[in-house]
Parts: structure tokens; sequence; C-alpha cells
């Protein structure tokens, strides 16, 4: 009788453990958490805010004209000095046709959908260090020094008002070499590009100690870092700005010319940059600049 009993309770206890055994190891539905909206858009109810609603889905990209001071100036890594102010509402339409025609025709959207900054600001005028100390280029405009300025997350356009569409065609065509020279240097502090190494060789460690001779070392600026201090970051912008600003005939007359460029270090860092967004990404970075 004893017997029976303890198969009984054993039975019963081995049918309770696989009970529990069974409802330990019954995998749970999981659904993905969904994350919250950094910033709500849209910011208003124009019909560029339907446009900026898209922008945001295909490239998880925001497009802002409503910001804070901290919005511009801290980073995801650090912060910056300077002001900003938002865009003029009558020229947000126009300020986002530019942005398109002037930069992002230009690239495939894998390349914009990869390397687009995490937020754009539209400013009326950016009040930040310029480009005032890169002797060996045109002096930007006073009123925002280039009017355009990046860091490791953010693009920020600073011609969001009435002065854009007053720019002749020469001032534009140095704008568009800012402008991509900005995107350019978002999407490498921000990872999403790397800068090849055959350029990286070519660029002098310490911009100090070869003061008095940048020509030799192919270098078109002054070097002036701004929140990304890395030279070859800065050397590898400068080449983008130059070309993407210049026909080929004129970079030809002044950095590729051998009045300047001594000992072809400019040449080969041209064909490097020229080649790596060719070979890399199918964009032919001297069209832009050949563009009027």
């Amino acid at each position: 009788m004893c017997c029976n009993i303890s198969r009984l309770l054993w039975a019963a206890c081995m049918a309770l453990l696989c009970l529990v055994f069974a409802a330990c190891n019954k995998e749970a539905v999981i659904s993905p958490d969904e994350v919250p909206d950094f910033y709500s858009l849209p910011q208003g109810n124009q019909p560029y805010d339907d446009s900026i609603v898209s922008f945001h889905k295909k490239y998880s990209s925001y497009i802002l004209y409503r910001f804070t001071q901290r919005d511009f100036s801290y980073d995801f890594r650090g912060s910056i000095s300077g002001t900003a102010a938002v865009a003029n509402p009558a020229y947000i339409k126009s300020t986002l046709e530019y942005f398109r025609k002037e930069c992002m025709e230009y690239y495939p959207d894998e390349f914009l959908i990869k390397t687009m900054p995490f937020k754009i600001l539209l400013c009326a005028y950016i009040d930040t260090i310029g480009i005032d100390r890169q002797t060996k280029l045109p002096a930007p405009p006073k009123r925002a020094q280039t009017g355009f300025c990046a860091t490791n997350s953010m693009l920020a356009i600073g011609w969001a008002d009435s002065t854009l569409l007053l720019q002749s065609p020469a001032a534009r065509k140095r704008m568009r070499g800012w402008m991509h020279r900005s995107y350019m240097q978002q999407a490498v502090a921000s990872g999403a590009m790397i800068i090849p190494t055959e350029f990286v060789n070519l660029t002098p460690l310490n911009y100090e100690a070869i003061k008095g001779s940048e020509k030799l070392y192919g270098i078109l600026e002054d070097h002036y870092s701004f929140e990304v201090r890395e030279n070859a970051l800065w050397d590898f912008c400068s080449y983008v700005c130059a070309i993407t600003s210049r026909t080929k005939e004129e970079m030809n007359a002044a950095f590729l010319n051998p009045a300047y460029d001594t000992r072809g270090w400019a040449r080969k860092k041209y064909d490097i940059v020229i080649s790596f967004f060719q070979d890399k990404y199918n964009v032919d970075l001297q069209a832009i600049g050949n563009h009027p």
C-alpha cells in the first residue's frame, strides 16, 4: 500500500515538474519596442511639411526649421560654439529646393540613405566658425561665414532667408562647395564614410611642422579644425569643397597648376578623391564642379 502511494506521489511530482518545465520553456511572443521619435514631425501644416515627413520616412533624418540652441550646439560627442537662428518661414520651401537641387540630386539614393545626417537644421543664419583663416580659398561673405555647419550628426544650412535668392551665380557655386564639404564632413565624422587610406598617407600628421611648405604637401587651405580635429578629414573636405565649386579647367589653373603643385601632391590627392567617389559610389565629383 505504501509502495503504491509512493509511486502515485512520485508520478504526481514528475507530472508537476513536467508542467513547470514546459511553462518555463514556452517562448513568450516577442514584439519589438517602438523607438520614440526624437523630434515631432510635422512641425507645421504647410505643403512643404508633407515633403519633410516623407524625407524622414525615406532617410530616417529629421529636417527641422524650429529648433533650440541645444539642438544646434550639442552633439552625441560634445558641443560646438556659435549660434543659429531658426528659418524664416517664407523661405523654407526655397531652401529645401536648394538643398535638393544643389546637393542631393548629384548622389544616388544608396549613398544618401547611408550618409544622410541624423538632423538637418534650416537656419536664417549661422554665427559660428567660418573659413576666414583658409586664405587659399575665396573669403566667405561676412554675414554667416560659409553659411553651413556640420557635426557628427548634424548639417546646418544657414541660408533659409531672403539672402539665398540674392546670391550671384558665382557666389552660389562657392556656396555649393561649402555645402558638399559640410555634408562630407558629417558623413566621415559619423562613420558613414571612411577616407581612403591612400589619401590619409599623404596627409601630414603635424600641420605646424610644415608651416610655410603647404604647397609641397598639396594642402589647399590653412588648417583650422572645427569640432572634428583629424587633419585628414580637414584635408579631404577641402578637396571636396574645391572640386564641387570649380570646373576642371579652374582646378587645373589653380591648385593643379605646377606653379602651385610644385611636387605633384595636389594632383595625387585630387586623383584619389575623384577615383574614390567614382569607384565606391559611382559619383563623378568633378561633374558637380563643372555644373553652372
